[in-house]
């Protein structure tokens, strides 16, 4: 790393609970309750395991109502993750455009990652269980689909950084898998801790970053 960027901004980040913000998501009080019932679901119990019937009966509708606002459990459950992987990436194109500086870039998106996933645990959940689990027909290919999104939104923060002399590499998408996977395992190991509130702190994310830049024995 070279250089010493900004780093005002480390613990300003804040970001809304994904399930709270309806401008990508349904309409009307009946459909937000039935999307936040199954959002629940499918983080306890992931997708296969998650049946119409209990969806329809936490969210209190009738399996009509339910195939009113989707037109299976399968377009369900992808409107969800669309939805909050679209919340996620406008998020962090919004942080990313209010901070100058690779480095501070980069603890920008950490700090937005750590935050967005505190603050709804069940979202990180819902994702790994299907990012990391048995590949699902119709499913595991949009999960990749979006997942490319978010790497392409971090490639560019790492590449205008190896432009700018801020950072060394041969590869910059060698160098994003890497980022993305300290941040990613990090998150999915420490939502599975009974004090992960402590743990998905702005501090852990701003040391993790650290660790990324400077290596273990300068962080």
């Amino acid at each position: 790393m070279k250089g010493t960027a900004k780093r005002s901004s480390r613990d300003s980040v804040k970001v809304s609970p994904v399930a709270s913000t309806t401008q990508s998501g349904p309409s009307s009080e009946t459909a937000r309750h039935l999307f936040e019932c199954a959002l629940t679901l499918f983080a306890e119990k992931g997708y296969e395991a998650t049946s119409v019937r209990e969806i329809i009966n936490a969210a209190g509708v009738t399996q009509p109502t339910l195939y009113y606002y989707c037109e299976s459990k399968q377009d369900l459950f992808l409107k969800l993750v669309r939805r909050t992987y679209e919340q996620s990436l406008q998020q962090l194109q919004k942080v990313i455009e209010q901070t100058t500086g690779c480095e501070s870039r980069l603890r920008a998106i950490a700090i937005a990652s750590f935050s967005g996933c505190a603050a709804d645990i069940r979202v990180p959940k819902l994702m790994f269980q299907t990012a990391f689990g048995p590949p699902i027909a119709g499913i595991t290919e949009t999960m990749r689909e979006l997942a490319g999104k978010r790497f392409s939104t971090v490639l560019e923060v790492i590449q205008s950084g190896i432009k700018s002399g801020e950072l060394e590499a041969e590869s910059a998408d060698g160098l994003t898998l890497a980022f993305c996977c300290l941040l990613d395992q990090h998150v999915n190991i420490l939502i599975r801790e009974p004090n992960w509130q402590k743990l998905l702190t702005p501090k852990h994310a701003n040391w993790l970053v650290s660790l990324f830049l400077n290596g273990a024995t300068n962080s």
